[in-house]
């Protein structure tokens, strides 16, 4: 039987939630720091090897939220789903240790952990995704400064990152007249909360998988039902059980 290593929202939280409801949601990000690997469960270096070695029938028809910075070495994004031609696995490969970071968008649907962790995200936002960023090597090809529209929970699961905050928001200026407030390096099991739109970029210091878990604002009710994620079923359930007793049965 699975289980699920999400950790409860309040947990997360470097102070209680009356707190950052009122003073730092959608207004100033804080970092919580762990001196233990706490995400080490959420996604592992293995089960992206498996996910980017899973060249079957369809070939790599069964990954299209794969994303790819700078696949061409031109900048911008590659995008599986969306590209005209898609490219092959040799190439996905050659881009990897390249130093080009990839994205998987959507990936909560990858293992009920990440599932389990958008659901306690979900208890006070809207219906969100996890995105996983993971990147081969020191400096990366990342984004360079830019904002989201929503807010934005980094679980740092492996390696080191340097993140660069910026003191602007989206609306306050465009992103290359804003003005660097801080630098930070995080660690396996820390986490920062980015609200939405503020600026900021990131350099890997070292191969890393990162999560980003980002929720709308949007309300809780549309066209009169609650927007609420469909709970994870584990098809597994009860199957080693079984089999043991039929082989107890037959022994």
């Amino acid at each position: 039987m699975t289980k699920s290593y999400a950790i409860p929202f309040e947990e997360l939280l470097p102070m209680p939630m009356e707190e950052f409801l009122d003073e730092y949601k959608g207004k100033k990000y804080f970092i919580a720091r762990s001196e233990e690997p706490r995400f080490a469960n959420h996604f592992s270096w293995r089960e992206l090897e498996i996910y980017l070695n899973g060249d079957g029938r369809n070939g790599h028809k069964r990954m299209p939220q794969l994303q790819i910075v700078n696949m061409e070495g031109k900048g911008g994004r590659y995008c599986h789903k969306k590209a005209r031609r898609k490219v092959e696995l040799k190439a996905i490969h050659g881009a990897w240790w390249r130093g080009c970071s990839f994205i998987l968008t959507l990936s909560e649907f990858l293992n009920e952990t990440l599932w389990t962790q958008c659901e306690e995200f979900e208890r006070y936002y809207g219906i969100g995704q996890a995105n996983l960023y993971c990147s081969s090597k020191a400096d990366a090809d990342c984004f360079p400064i830019h904002a989201d529209g929503t807010d934005n929970f980094l679980f740092h699961v492996s390696g080191k990152v340097r993140w660069f905050i910026y003191n602007e928001f989206q609306h306050e200026c465009k992103p290359q007249e804003a003005t660097l407030k801080q630098v930070i390096d995080l660690d396996d099991g820390d986490l920062l909360y980015l609200p939405k739109k503020l600026y900021h970029k990131v350099q890997t210091l070292s191969p890393r998988i990162s999560i980003s878990f980002h929720f709308n604002e949007s309300p809780d009710w549309v066209k009169g039902r609650p927007q609420k994620r469909m709970p994870w079923l584990d098809y597994t359930s009860g199957i080693e059980e079984e089999v043991q007793r039929v082989l107890k049965n037959s022994s």
